[in-house]
């Protein structure tokens, strides 16, 4: 309140001494310089505008106009203004010392709100910087926290490849110890018993081997280059050699096949995988065909890789467009409610007994795919077969 006052007393006291100082210096000049002595007044208003409040300015500007009303304007000491010249003169200044003023008041309103602008402009600034800190530590935490579960994940897959595949080795080897060394000492159950152990045994090593390989798939660090599909193609059948000769399976590859940016090992998995698949859902007394090719994805639309003339086109402007690679089979197919879940971890759509597996091989297909930055996906009709296709990117070739 005391501050209120002073200053309340402050600005009011300026526009009196203001009014004074100019009253005074036109007493004294006006014998020498009488056309300035309005503007000697005008400036006590705008002194008293600029350094006081817009009160004290009229107040400045009442002041000055009854002192040159008593001692400039005929009649002299008078307030009483009779001449058409003098009132013209007086009320102009009125009028100009009003606007200016109200100027002045109104450049000081937009310097404040300028200044209220900068101020939430800081705050929101500083608001956003304790944010992005607040948001980095968590970041950090959190990363620290993941960091942490990775290595806890590498220790349980550790362990499930060395201290539960140990006892399972132990478990296989005894059985397989005891079908061949006392067969002759037990009945067609036990024989059938002995045979259960093996296989179940089999199949538990060969999931565990899934599992790691599929963590190992979601942990490691990859690193992708431009490959040569043919030549993965050509090793991926090679892996599932002795499969294909077994079921009597026919692979036709239809060439050219172009090159796609990936990871050697891990798209030679997925291939792998694909064709296991193909080899294995067949329905019985049916010869497995299975045909692979390649297909450019541009703007106009998915293309025959290598089709016609377009091998031009397929060299230059299209060269960074995803290539699809096509895996057909002439298998048992898949109906369309469950083309998307055969894609998720421990999803079979038939039993054991039926046909083998982990339920983790297609898993394992679209977590690779991802890892390349690419995609996966199925087309299938329920008894005539299945289209696997996965799109990964091509980058352009250096001419």
């Amino acid at each position: 309140m005391q501050s209120r006052n002073h200053s309340w007393q402050k600005s009011y006291g300026i526009a009196v001494l203001a009014s004074s100082l100019a009253l005074l210096l036109s007493l004294l000049i006006l014998p020498l310089l009488k056309n300035i002595t309005f503007s000697i007044f005008f400036a006590a208003v705008v002194v008293s505008s600029w350094y006081g409040t817009r009160g004290s300015a009229l107040l400045a500007t009442f002041l000055c106009s009854l002192a040159i009303a008593y001692f400039f304007l005929q009649p002299t000491y008078s307030l009483t203004v009779f001449t058409l010249d003098g009132f013209i003169r007086l009320g102009l200044f009125v009028i100009v010392s009003v606007l200016s003023n109200e100027l002045n008041a109104a450049w000081r309103r937009t310097e404040l709100k300028l200044r209220e602008s900068e101020t939430r402009h800081r705050q929101m600034a500083q608001a956003v910087q304790n944010y992005a800190n607040e948001l980095e530590q968590r970041v950090a935490h959190r990363t620290g926290a993941l960091v942490e579960a990775n290595k806890e994940l590498e220790t349980f897959a550790y362990s499930v490849s060395h201290d539960l595949r140990a006892p399972l080795r132990s478990m296989q080897g005894l059985a397989q110890a005891l079908q061949e060394d006392y067969s002759d000492r037990l009945d067609s159950n036990g024989q059938y018993y002995i045979q259960r152990i093996v296989a179940s045994a089999e199949r538990m090593d060969g999931l565990i081997q899934d599992l790691l390989e599929y963590s190992r798939l979601s942990r490691v660090e990859i690193k992708l280059r431009l490959l040569n599909l043919t030549e993965i193609v050509t090793e991926a059948i090679n892996q599932v050699e002795v499969e294909l000769r077994s079921q009597q399976a026919q692979v036709n590859v239809e060439q050219p096949l172009p090159e796609v940016t990936g990871n050697w090992t891990i798209l030679i998995q997925v291939l792998v995988n694909l064709l296991s698949n193909a080899i294995k859902f067949v329905p019985v007394n049916r010869q497995p065909q299975i045909r692979i090719w390649a297909e450019i994805v541009g703007d106009g639309g998915i293309k025959r890789w290598g089709d016609g003339g377009d091998k031009e086109e397929n060299t230059s402007s299209s060269s960074s467009s995803p290539i699809r690679l096509w895996v057909e089979d002439n298998g048992i197919g898949i109906a369309p409610e469950h083309q998307q879940r055969i894609f998720k971890v421990f999803e079979r759509l038939h039993d054991q007994q039926t046909y083998s597996g982990s339920g983790i091989g297609l898993a394992i297909v679209r977590k690779g795919v991802e890892r390349m930055g690419g995609q996966v996906g199925v087309e299938s009709i329920v008894g005539q077969g299945s289209r696997f296709w996965i799109e990964l990117q091509k980058l352009p070739m250096e001419t």
